[in-house]
């Protein structure tokens, strides 16, 4: 899973993204410093020069940190470029996709109302969402928002669902986790799932008769004065200063890529921030659940968002790349609680295509801090782990390095995945005429697919998808998803084609459609 799948969302599956080499681009401008609301006697220039130089071993475009100490802005700066493009300088207002941190939002926002009454972090999420179902009927009788929000339904990620159509809205995405079926039992494993915060926010606009976009802008943003942040990535790019994402190709060489519009699962990534902006945000989440003298969640509620509540292993991915070193590691609501060579940190990162962040607490110093880049690339830890180090004075831990042997160890993986290229049988056919294959399939999760014939030639159309298919071998062809991806036909005992697999789903042929 370390190479990407297309059933793993990039919201926060980082080991799904190849770290980058040095920058083909025109020399980035100087650091861009915002001048903090107050400083401190710490010598920062260390981490100034730490951030430029290591930027480039990477080949990171941009990058903004902010940090905060006992409720006040002790450092806050953009470096490097907004776009390779134009050169423009990221700036402490740079808008950048926050991707998963966007999920501690979602259960702030449940928090308030906990507090008002009209929620329960216990309450049944059919309550609150009465067409909500899990196809184990155990799961589904007992199912709270509390399980939503740990990643305890048993439930695998099926973000397939709205990477194939954007465009879903989010009562179709809720609706078709009922046919889903559980890998593990119900609240037995740590099982990340971003629709199930999907749920949870659809929740919020439910009980709070609005949208969860419009409960974040008026209950968090507004407060907060987080003018600039959106929950949008089409309002996003309409900012004048927005950083665009980058991905780096095979050949080492770093492009700009779209944005990805991941607004039908906003309540699980989609909110768009600034240094300065989420520096507010960690000053309030470093409190008691007050912001300059308003209370907006209870002491109470802010404790238990923060605290562990489901178990998370180890020997996983996840516990590999975002918390290496780790003797202990849990997920609170909207948060990961881990152990960071011997301190406690309360921390959630974000990934989606192009930008890498992380949000980071370390309540026994009082300090928290936000760093983001336009790039996805194992960077990210290295620049977070770097940050906490130097917050809490502790030797190097030789992280570019480490993460560096990381990025070759993945990218060796990813070429054992892609073996089967070097596989293929010389000299094999289709079964039948190409035409043959053409009709309609259908998947009841993932909807409907078409497999066209026009021009001796087959096409995949599946919601956003629109993929020529190549023959590989016998009834294997290869589609292009976010990368080739074998998709491969079954026959009935007449010799038609009756279903075909992709990436592990099987979608069963309802109809033929005529040739073109």
């Amino acid at each position: 899973m370390r190479t990407f799948s297309i059933l793993a969302a990039p919201l926060v599956t980082f080991w799904t993204l190849i770290a980058a080499a040095p920058a083909t681009a025109a020399p980035a401008p100087a650091p861009q410093a915002i001048p903090p609301k107050a400083q401190n006697s710490t010598n920062w220039s260390s981490l100034d020069q730490y951030i430029s130089s290591s930027m480039k071993d990477w080949k990171v475009p941009g990058a903004s940190v902010a940090i905060v100490r006992d409720g006040a802005v002790v450092y806050m700066k953009g470096f490097g470029v907004r776009d390779i493009r134009t050169n423009q300088p990221v700036t402490a207002d740079t808008l950048f996709d926050i991707g998963s941190c966007t999920k501690a939002f979602t259960s702030a926002a449940v928090a308030m109302l906990v507090d008002e009454g009209k929620m329960q972090w216990d309450g049944k999420v059919n309550a609150y969402i009465p067409f909500f179902r899990l196809s184990d009927p155990f799961a589904n009788q007992n199912v709270t928002l509390r399980d939503l929000l740990t990643h305890r339904t048993g439930v695998p990620g099926a973000d397939f669902l709205w990477f194939v159509d954007p465009q879903s809205s989010r009562e179709e995405l809720i609706r078709k986790l009922a046919y889903v079926q559980p890998n593990t039992g119900f609240r037995s494993q740590f099982e990340y799932q971003n629709l199930m915060y999907v749920a949870a926010g659809y929740a919020v606009g439910q009980v709070a008769h609005s949208t969860w976009d419009e409960f974040t802008q008026s209950r968090l943003f507004a407060p907060l004065g987080m003018t600039a942040s959106d929950t949008s990535a089409i309002e996003a790019q309409k900012a004048a200063d927005h950083a665009t994402p980058h991905e780096q190709d095979p050949d080492g060489s770093v492009k700009a890529i779209a944005w990805r519009n991941i607004d039908s699962v906003g309540p699980a990534g989609s909110i768009n921030s600034s240094a300065r902006d989420m520096a507010k945000w960690i000053t309030f989440q470093l409190g008691d659940g007050t912001y300059q003298g308003k209370r907006l969640i209870s002491a109470d509620n802010m404790r238990e968002m923060h605290s562990a509540q489901m178990v998370i292993s180890l020997e996983g991915e996840i516990a590999k790349v975002f918390f290496p070193d780790s003797m202990q590691l849990s997920y609170g609501l909207g948060w990961f609680v881990q152990d960071y060579r011997g301190h406690q940190l309360i921390i959630h990162a974000g990934d989606i295509d192009g930008f890498a962040t992380m949000v980071v607490l370390i309540p026994e110093i009082h300090t928290g801090y936000f760093a983001v880049i336009n790039m996805g690339s194992l960077y990210r830890q290295v620049l977070s782990n770097q940050i906490a180090d130097q917050l809490l004075h502790l030797p190097d831990a030789g992280w570019s390095k480490r993460f560096q042997a990381m990025e070759v160890e993945f990218k060796a993986e990813g070429k054992a995945a892609k073996a089967w290229q070097s596989k293929r049988t010389p000299g094999t056919h289709p079964s039948r005429d190409l035409s043959a294959y053409a009709g309609q399939y259908q998947n009841p999760v993932y909807g409907n697919a078409e497999i066209g014939y026009q021009n001796d030639k087959l096409k995949l159309h599946l919601g956003a998808i629109d993929s020529d298919l190549e023959h590989f071998q016998y009834d294997t062809f290869v589609a292009k998803l976010r990368s080739e991806t074998r998709l491969t036909f079954n026959l009935n005992a007449d010799g038609n084609p009756s279903e075909f697999t992709v990436a592990g789903i099987a979608f069963k042929r309802s109809a033929a459609v005529a040739a073109k």
